[in-house]
C-alpha cells in the first residue's frame, strides 16, 4: 500500500509578516484550541515522556472536537492486523502518511476519534487525567503499536495552543494549507502540501514527484523572502515550549 505524502515547511521568524505574502489568508480560517499531553513534564534533564517514545496525544477543540493519538516516526513492521492499513469505523478514523520536513522522511500512523463541541473543556483542566479522553480504539493502538514502557495514564495537559488553519492558500502557483500556532512567545506557521498516489502508480514515482514539490514549496518560500525552520518538528519545539513553562514537583 502507497500512502500520501505531506511536505511541511517551517516557516518562523516574523510570521505576520509571513502571511501577508501569501494569497488567500483573507478567506476562510479555522481558529481551534489545541492542547498535548504529556506523561511527566520535563526539565533539570528529565526526558519528555510521550515525546522520547514517539507518541503524539493532541486534544483540538473548536467547531468540532476531536482526539488524535500518533506514532511518528514508524515503522511498517509496527502497524500489524489491524493497523497495516487505513480505515474509518463510526466516528473513529485511522490514517497513514508519510510526513516529510526539511532532510526528515518519517511514516506516522495515527487515530482520530471525532467529539462533541466542547466536549473536552473537563479533560484539559487542572488536575484532570487527560488519558481519559482517549477512547478504547486508540487505548488498542498504544497497546498494539507503541514502544513497551510508555507512560500514558495520569498525563498533563500542555497548552492552550491557539491554531489558525487556512485550507486553501496560494504561494505563488503552489496551493498549500497553512496553520499558525501561538502560544506565550511560540509563534509559528506550517505550510504543508500533499501528494496523493495516482491509481497504478508506483512508489518511485510518488516519491519523485514528492520530493520535486519538497524543492518547489522550499525554493518558492525563499524567494518570498520568509525564514525556514529546518529544526525539529512543529509539535516537538511547541511541546517543549510548553513543559518549559510548567512548575516542577
Amino acid at each position: 500500500m502507497i500512502t500520501p505524502i505531506e511536505i511541511k515547511v517551517n516557516v518562523g521568524g516574523n510570521v505576520v509578516d509571513a502571511l501577508a505574502r501569501l494569497r488567500g489568508t483573507d478567506g476562510p480560517a479555522i481558529d481551534r484550541r489545541i492542547w498535548f499531553a504529556e506523561a511527566r513534564v520535563g526539565g533539570n534533564g528529565k526526558p519528555l515522556g510521550l515525546l522520547s517514545s514517539r507518541i503524539i496525544i493532541r486534544l483540538r477543540s473548536g467547531d468540532r472536537d476531536d482526539v488524535t493519538v500518533k506514532l511518528r516516526p514508524c515503522q511498517r513492521t509496527q502497524l500489524a492486523g489491524l493497523w497495516a492499513a487505513p480505515f474509518t469505523e463510526g466516528t473513529v478514523a485511522y490514517r497513514l502518511v508519510g510526513d516529510w520536513s526539511a532532510r526528515r522522511r518519517m511514516l506516522s500512523a495515527s487515530v482520530v476519534s471525532r467529539r462533541q463541541p466542547g466536549s473536552l473543556r473537563a479533560a484539559t483542566a487542572p488536575g484532570a487525567d487527560i488519558a481519559a479522553a482517549l477512547d478504547s480504539a486508540q487505548r488498542r493502538f498504544l497497546v498494539s503499536c507503541t514502544p513497551p514502557g510508555a507512560a500514558v495514564d495520569h498525563l498533563v495537559a500542555l497548552g492552550p495552543i491557539d491554531s489558525t488553519k487556512w485550507p486553501k492558500l496560494r504561494l505563488g502557483d503552489i496551493q498549500v494549507e497553512g496553520e499558525r500556532w501561538r502560544a506565550d512567545t511560540f509563534d509559528m506557521l506550517e505550510l504543508c502540501a500533499r501528494i496523493d498516489p495516482r491509481d497504478g502508480e508506483s512508489l518511485a514515482s510518488v516519491e519523485t514527484r514528492a520530493a520535486a514539490m519538497h524543492s518547489r514549496l522550499e525554493t518558492a518560500v525563499r524567494r518570498q523572502g520568509m525564514q525556514i525552520e529546518n529544526g525539529y518538528t512543529k509539535t516537538h519545539q511547541v511541546i517543549t515550549a510548553l513543559a518549559g513553562r510548567v512548575p516542577q514537583p
